[in-house]
Order: C-alpha cells, then sequence, then structure tokens
C-alpha cells in the first residue's frame, strides 16, 4: 500500500527476513499471495492522480489507491490518498477489474472535493476520508456501493481484499493491471499491537500467513467481511506481507460520520 510505514525498532527483523519473503512469493502470487480476481467486485475503485508517469515521463493518469463506492456520489477511503492532492487533479474508475489502456473498459469519475475526517488533523487517529464525484455513478451489475455498518467484527473473521497493489513483497516489477483478491483473518487489537503497539479501537488488523497481505497501490481498498466494508488498507510492514499484520482503518468506528457526509460534505 502507498505511504507504508515501517517502524525502527522493526528494521533489524526486516532485514533479516526479506530474503526469505521474496522467496515465498516467487511463484508470482498476487496482491501479495492473492489471486486475480475473475468476478467484478462492483464496489471496488481505482483512485488515480494526474501526474507524471515515471514509466513514460508524460503526464497521465497514474493509479494511486484503492477506495470503496458508498452512494452515488461518493467513496470512501483514507486520508493519506487524499490530503496531498488537489481535487481537480483526482478521478476514480469504476466499473472493470482491467487498468489496461487507461481503463477504457470502466468508466472515469473527475473528483469534485474531498472530505478528511476533522479529528485526523488533531489525534492522527481518524484515517477516513470521501472523494466526491462531478457526476453521479450509474449503479448497475459492475457498479454499486457496498453496506457498512456499526457491527464490531472481532478476531478469526474471514474477509476478502481487493486492489491492484504490488505483487511481490519487495514491490518489484510493475503493478497488477487485473484487479487481485486475497483471503485474510482478522486478529484482535491485543494481539495487533504486539508488534504495533500505537494500533488503536479505530482501527482492525488482519494476518494469515507470510506471504499473504497488502502492498503499495492498496491503500484505502476495501476489506469486506460477511459482505459488508469492514475496513481500508491504512499501513503495513515496507517489506510487504513477511509476517506483520496489516493495519487498518474500522469503518464502524465511523458509520455515523459516513452516513452524515456520504451525499454531500457536513463537516
Amino acid at each position: 500500500m502507498i505511504d507504508l510505514t515501517l517502524r525502527s525498532s522493526l528494521f533489524g527483523v526486516l532485514l533479516m527476513y526479506s530474503l526469505t519473503v521474496v522467496t515465498v512469493n516467487g511463484n508470482g502470487a498476487k496482491i501479495v499471495g492473492g489471486q486475480k480476481a475473475e468476478e467484478h467486485i462492483p464496489y471496488q475503485v481505482s483512485l488515480q492522480h494526474w501526474t507524471k508517469s515515471s514509466k513514460t515521463g508524460q503526464l497521465a493518469w497514474v493509479p494511486i489507491c484503492g477506495g470503496a463506492i458508498i452512494s452515488k456520489k461518493s467513496v470512501l477511503t483514507v486520508v493519506h490518498c487524499l490530503h496531498k492532492h488537489e481535487p481537480a487533479n483526482l478521478s476514480v474508475v469504476v466499473g472493470t477489474n482491467d487498468l489496461r489502456n487507461n481503463g477504457s473498459k470502466g468508466t472515469r469519475h473527475m473528483v469534485s472535493r474531498t472530505l478528511i475526517h476533522s479529528d485526523f488533523l488533531s489525534t492522527q487517529k481518524s484515517e477516513i476520508g470521501i472523494a466526491y464525484v462531478v457526476e453521479d455513478f450509474t449503479f448497475g451489475p459492475n457498479v454499486t456501493a457496498i453496506t457498512y455498518s456499526d457491527n464490531q467484527v472481532g478476531a478469526g473473521v474471514e474477509c476478502t481484499l481487493s486492489g491492484w497493489g504490488y505483487t511481490t513483497s519487495q514491490r518489484i516489477g510493475p503493478e497488477p493491471q487485473d484487479l487481485q483478491k486475497v483471503t485474510l483473518k482478522t486478529i484482535s487489537n491485543a494481539k495487533c499491537r504486539d508488534l504495533w503497539p500505537e494500533v488503536h479501537p479505530k482501527q482492525i488488523c488482519t494476518y494469515t500467513k507470510v506471504g499473504k497481505g497488502a502492498c503499495m497501490g492498496d491503500s484505502g481498498g476495501p476489506l469486506v467481511c460477511g459482505g459488508e466494508l469492514v475496513g481500508l488498507v491504512d499501513y503495513g510492514a515496507q517489506v510487504c506481507a513477511f509476517g506483520l499484520p496489516d493495519v487498518y482503518t474500522r469503518v464502524s468506528k465511523f458509520k455515523a460520520w459516513i452516513d452524515l457526509n456520504k451525499k454531500s460534505a457536513v463537516c
């Protein structure tokens, strides 16, 4: 995922195990450790930034993050996918699993404005934001909103993460053009804090095994459990899926805020 944070206390461990992780993922595993999503995931979006492409040196729409459609007007994602970018330079591609040819198999929607949770600016503990599109999404089989609730998901629940992030632990090679998905299992926040001490109640963690997890480019992407949006990719280890949990914004903690703002920015 983008802007992944490596904690200095784990730097030595990360160096020790990085070669092992590359071996684990040497079979071309996806997302990391997942597979190509054959079915449409209609709530999934690719959040893109109009900037100079590192591949061509030309201005282009560059995928930076994921997100989830929550209304005909809005997409839910995390703050670090939004706060450094002017809304006029952002767009979302919906309705396709394939980003080839500038996402032409889907529909591009320009972003009109963004909203960052006000608590993030003061506490850094509300990593959630909304991107509003200029023209409403047209809902159908390939484009629709996902449900969410204030239900608290505990440990040991199988969930699905989807995104276009890197598919190798050390982020080598190109990002995939086809949407990837992986099944992950939630762990308790107490267990997660053994490795990420700063994890708080507004977050949820997953860990399944070495070689499975989120990576750069997956930030803001949807973690879905039982058909509901439960998490948004926030951060993890700089060497992806190498043995540390992935940390997500816990959507249930923000239901009232989302309900209030998903159609238009209120606060």
